[in-house]
């Protein structure tokens, strides 16, 4: 365990009815607002590190002749490269809970997804591109799912297989297609599916769950021991608390509950959990709403994501979930979210190590509850934490903030 967190501070935080004790707030310094390279009226930006350190955004932003672009950046220090477009058009989707990324493997190759309207209403699919020339040049557009049929096809994770080839995991709603319930959803399951992709080119799909949420985000993580993908499951019974699954000899293994909330809800929460690796050790974040109480949580895992220890409740604020998470070291993560306090609502931060400790929060910039807002997404990289989101003003154009804070 570090030296940080051997050290108890006297400050306690009340978590529902429960006290703790907390550690140091998590930045050494002040939360600092980068310039961005994207313009006015962007949206929805992602974020990833390479293995230098790099940190790489993605955005997607309207063309004055109509339509969308998506492009991306990268960030050296204080200084962000000049904007790189990876694909452009007319049938764009401009979901704010289902969105484009850019992800980079330990090779150093780049890939980058977006989503397409399909032929009928409500139908779409993903389209992919990967990169080995640091974004100068890309690959044809393909799309990584055979299915090619009239449903959604989407919320996508990129991970990093075994093997080295890249690796991503969706939505996949075939089974939907053509069965609508009377609520106009799809009257099948929802499934998740995954691949790899091999210079370009789309391996054979596996089957990694056969009944899942319908539009939480998934999220995957690569361990010393395998991938990890962490979802919202959905039962018969319409429960649907988080599952995570591990890819290990060459197939997915069969998924398992991480904190049993038990939260029935017959509708999607269009909020889905967040993953991070260091080595063997896990965490993940999450957002439930069961019994009406709004909680955001966070397990650990020390075996790869087997196991994972008993949820610790983060949130000392009234919580809209939206999670994201990072690993600060194998004993510590960074965990931000989206709460309301007498200030208003934030983005907020705060440190959280395996034994249930937390540091006090740290608000990192306004943001809103409604969906233009989007979802926050957060990377840490040569000990500082970058955080992005979609910053929305009355009156005018939705806009990218970037904060930048050094850790402890």
């Amino acid at each position: 365990m570090s030296k940080l967190l051997s050290v108890v501070f006297t400050a306690i935080v009340v978590l529902g009815g429960a006290t703790q004790q907390s550690v140091p707030a998590p930045f050494s310094g002040p939360v600092t607002t980068l310039t961005t390279p994207a313009p006015d009226g962007a949206m929805f930006p992602t974020l990833v590190a390479d293995k230098s350190g790099r940190v790489w955004m993605s955005w997607l932003e309207m063309r004055a002749g109509g339509g969308h672009r998506f492009r991306i950046a990268s960030l050296s220090e204080t200084t962000w490269s000049a904007p790189m477009t990876v694909a452009e058009g007319t049938n764009f989707v401009a979901n704010w809970a289902d969105f484009p990324s850019v992800f980079v493997t330990a090779n150093g190759t780049m890939a980058a997804h977006w989503l397409e309207n399909g032929a009928s209403r409500g139908a779409y699919g993903v389209r992919l591109r990967t990169s080995r020339d640091n974004g100068a040049t890309w690959t044809a557009p393909v799309t990584p799912h055979r299915d090619q049929s009239a449903a959604e096809h989407g919320f996508v994770s990129f991970f990093e297989a075994p093997d080295g080839s890249l690796g991503l995991a969706w939505l996949d709603g075939r089974e939907q297609a053509g069965a609508h319930s009377a609520a106009g959803h799809g009257g099948g399951n929802m499934t998740l599916r995954s691949t790899t992709i091999r210079n370009g080119v789309p391996g054979e799909e596996a089957q990694v769950d056969a009944r899942v949420c319908d539009c939480c985000q998934t999220s995957a993580a690569t361990t010393s021991m395998g991938v990890v993908l962490a979802y919202r499951d959905r039962s018969d019974k319409e429960i649907r608390d988080i599952s995570v699954a591990r890819f290990a000899n060459g197939k997915w293994l069969a998924p398992v509950t991480v904190g049993a909330d038990n939260w029935e809800i017959n509708g999607c929460p269009v909020n889905g959990p967040a993953i991070a690796a260091r080595g063997n050790a896990v965490a993940v974040a999450w957002f439930t709403q069961v019994g009406n109480s709004p909680k955001a949580q966070i397990a650990f895992s020390t075996d790869g994501g087997a196991r994972f220890g008993a949820a610790t409740r983060i949130d000392t604020g009234e919580t809209f979930g939206r999670l994201h998470v990072a690993m600060i070291d194998a004993e510590r993560a960074l965990v931000s979210s989206l709460e309301r306090s007498p200030a208003g609502v934030q983005i907020v931060a705060r440190e959280v190590s395996r034994d249930g400790r937390l540091s006090p929060s740290v608000a990192l910039g306004p943001a809103t509850v409604d969906r233009a807002g989007g979802f926050a997404r957060m990377v840490i990289a040569k000990q500082r934490a970058i955080v992005a989101w979609t910053e929305t003003r009355q009156g005018t154009p939705p806009r990218l903030r970037v904060i930048a804070a050094p850790l402890r």
